[in-house]
């Protein structure tokens, strides 16, 4: 015990490196992820710590799905970080973009970034999706 009265900042300050050490090594994981399956000149621009809240259509409250954005030439692809949502937009399909700050009808209490896209092109069905982007 007397250990760790006389060392607690060190041991605080290696839980604090450990933890950004896993963060990194996280990112690093999803930008092997994105190399592996994209072009360098096809990536347009690439995000960590976004949270996705769904689409649209899916039952229930929006649920939070944290991971990465990438903006690619062909469209937008969000991948989650520790679960296994993937959803890829194709640039042709996608209607607007826009801010707002409810979806599927509940308030997020914070500012989101909407995407109107084309589900079935050959019907014109419109499907939602919103993205809280991180802050710099």
């Amino acid at each position: 015990m007397e250990f760790i009265y006389q060392y607690h900042v060190v041991i605080i300050g290696i839980f604090f490196l450990g933890v950004i050490a896993l963060m990194t090594g996280l990112t690093q994981r999803d930008k092997k992820w994105v190399r592996k399956n994209y072009k360098r000149e096809d990536i347009i621009a690439l995000g960590f710590g976004i949270v996705c809240y769904g689409l649209d259509s899916e039952k229930g409250a929006p649920k939070k799905h944290k991971g990465f954005l990438l903006i690619h030439r062909g469209g937008v692809l969000f991948k989650g970080r520790f679960s296994d949502v993937l959803f890829d937009i194709p640039g042709k399909s996608i209607q607007k973009a826009y801010h707002g700050d409810s979806h599927k009808g509940a308030k997020l209490y914070q500012s989101a970034v909407k995407i109107d896209f084309l589900r079935a092109p050959e019907n014109r069905e419109i499907e939602t999706i919103a993205f809280k982007m991180a802050y710099p």
